[in-house]
């Protein structure tokens, strides 16, 4: 085995799903390439930061609260029929891209993002694409908005992609991504920006060679960083270490797509 075969087998290797001949092959590589054996227990170690996170539940009277507010706006919005979604999961992972004209303070906007990440949870009909296809919904977002979207793949860790919904915001097309994982809940948003727009304050640290943006908004964590035209940024409950984990692993697969 090789560390491109390697790379392609990491997720059922650490998992325990190859066969018995396959594993053992795995194994041999991994003992002797050092790169490989970091890939894999990066793999390991992704799992177990989310495996280790809380279940997040929401009082009853915000829920009852946003609920309201939700069947209130679609109600406003039957003159807008591509704002009302078809059926989904009740609990949702909410992956979140807003296009805003700027980020001024950076508080405010994540303050927007942590409602809805709570109020979608709670309606039963959160996309407009039900869909768990990375394939599929990268291009829907490309022919309905012509928005070029990096659907981060964090099946490893057990999150699954359930579908997606488009609105706007600012003037731009905003596009919104759901995962699940039990009553686990993230919000990452990828905002197209323009050269200045993008304005974020907060705590500021330094993950795998790369600057984040950490803010604590409402009992939630937010992470946020910008990289070429556009603004990225996942909002939860989970602790740092896993957000930044994610925001890590959506990274790398914008690198890998963009290498296509």
């Amino acid at each position: 085995m090789n560390c491109t075969e390697f790379e392609s087998t990491v997720h059922p290797y650490v998992d325990g799903e190859l066969s018995v001949a396959a594993m053992a092959a795995a194994d041999a590589h991994a003992s002797e390439c050092q790169d490989c054996e970091r890939l894999a227990q990066r793999e390991r170690q992704f799992r177990e930061l989310l495996h280790r996170q809380p279940r997040e539940i929401v009082p009853a009277e915000f829920r009852a609260k946003m609920t309201r507010l939700v069947h209130k706006e679609e109600r406003r919005a039957t003159w807008r029929p591509w704002l009302i979604a078809p059926a989904a999961a009740v609990l949702a992972v909410v992956v979140v891209a807003l296009g805003l004209s700027a980020l001024r303070p950076s508080a405010p906007l994540l303050d927007q993002l942590v409602d809805k990440h709570i109020t979608y949870a709670q309606i039963e009909r959160p996309v407009e694409l039900a869909s768990g296809d990375r394939g599929e919904v990268e291009d829907w977002f490309r022919q309905r908005a012509g928005l070029r979207v990096t659907v981060p793949d964090y099946s490893p860790a057990g999150l699954r992609l359930i579908g997606a919904r488009l609105a706007d915001a600012h003037a731009r097309k905003a596009a919104y991504l759901f995962y699940e994982k039990g009553r686990t809940l993230l919000s990452v948003f990828i905002v197209p920006v323009a050269d200045g727009d993008a304005r974020l304050t907060g705590k500021r640290t330094v993950y795998r060679g790369y600057e984040y943006v950490m803010n604590d908004v409402k009992g939630y964590r937010a992470v946020s960083w910008t990289e070429g035209q556009a603004l990225f940024g996942l909002v939860s409950m989970l602790d740092y270490d896993a957000l930044l984990e994610c925001a890590d692993r959506l990274r790398t697969d914008r690198e890998e797509r963009n290498r296509l």
